[in-house]
């Protein structure tokens, strides 16, 4: 990095020597080196500055307001992802906590001591409507 920095100053000091040499000559001889020339340089000077002080700005802010607009669009749907990925690792976690505290189920009959709590539970349930019907009937009548 040094030695392209040295090199670029002697490149720009010999730059600035021909130039003054140039002025020089010219204020001497009175002659005007490229005089042709000058006027459409300048023109394109002109043209070149208008472009690099009006132009470019807008555009390279439209470039960025782009750039940051897929930015945005490319972290939101990271972050959807992300979000999706997770909410599937839950439920995937979820069935397997279920699965694990579930009782086992067997595909035979109930034993007979189910059997007789279910009766017995069938049992009290149609007690209670018998009592629930004789109740209703009972506030008709009134």
């Amino acid at each position: 990095m040094v030695v392209f920095l040295t090199v670029l100053l002697g490149v720009s000091a010999a730059g600035m020597l021909a130039i003054l040499w140039l002025k020089r000559y010219e204020l001497r001889t009175g002659r005007i080196f490229l005089a042709g020339l000058r006027p459409a340089l300048g023109e394109f000077s002109a043209r070149t500055l208008w472009w690099f002080g009006r132009t470019a700005p807008g555009a390279a802010a439209a470039v960025a307001r782009d750039l940051w607009s897929r930015a945005r669009a490319a972290i939101h749907a990271s972050i959807a992802r992300g979000i999706v990925a997770a909410e599937r690792g839950l439920e995937l976690a979820l069935s397997a906590l279920r699965r694990s505290t579930s009782a086992p189920r067997m595909d035979g009959e109930a034993s007979p001591f189910l059997r007789e709590v279910a009766e017995h539970k069938k049992k009290l349930l149609e007690e209670r409507e018998e009592e629930r019907e004789e109740e209703r009937e009972g506030e008709r009548r009134l």
